[in-house]
């Protein structure tokens, strides 16, 4: 029976193998695990890539505010667009673990994230000085 755990081991052992040789016994275990099990391997794949997805995400979130961010506020985003504190906002930039889980934006404080970048942008973009 296939477990998240050995088709984690066999993903990560595929990934750092550094011979055909290496890829190719470990392709064997795949296909036999899928001979045994194909639904359950389906859905244990399926959620990997799902968990892949979501990482690559939170890294291009990270990765475009990495600039931006020392220009301006968190604490005025995250007060005044999401009525939530500093902290909590940076854990979810950072993807920090709070409460043994990995804080991560939902979809709707995304878009209020989104938001709040474009209005910030828009208010920005109206200032005059001279």
């Amino acid at each position: 029976m296939s477990t998240n755990e050995k088709m984690d081991d066999l993903r990560l052992r595929f990934v750092k193998a550094k011979t055909d040789k290496e890829r190719d016994i470990i392709g064997k275990e795949i296909s036999a695990a899928i001979d045994a099990d194909a639904e359950a391997v389906a859905a244990i794949t399926l959620s990997q890539i799902k968990e892949t997805n979501r990482r690559a995400q939170d890294d291009l979130i990270r990765n475009r505010l990495k600039e931006v961010l020392p220009a301006i506020s968190v604490a005025y985003i995250a007060k005044t667009y999401f009525k939530k504190s500093r902290s909590w906002l940076n854990q979810r930039i950072n993807g920090n673990i709070v409460n043994g889980v990995q804080a991560e934006f939902s979809q709707e404080e995304l878009h209020t994230l989104d938001f709040a970048l474009k209005d910030l942008s828009a208010k920005l973009s109206e200032i005059r000085v001279s």
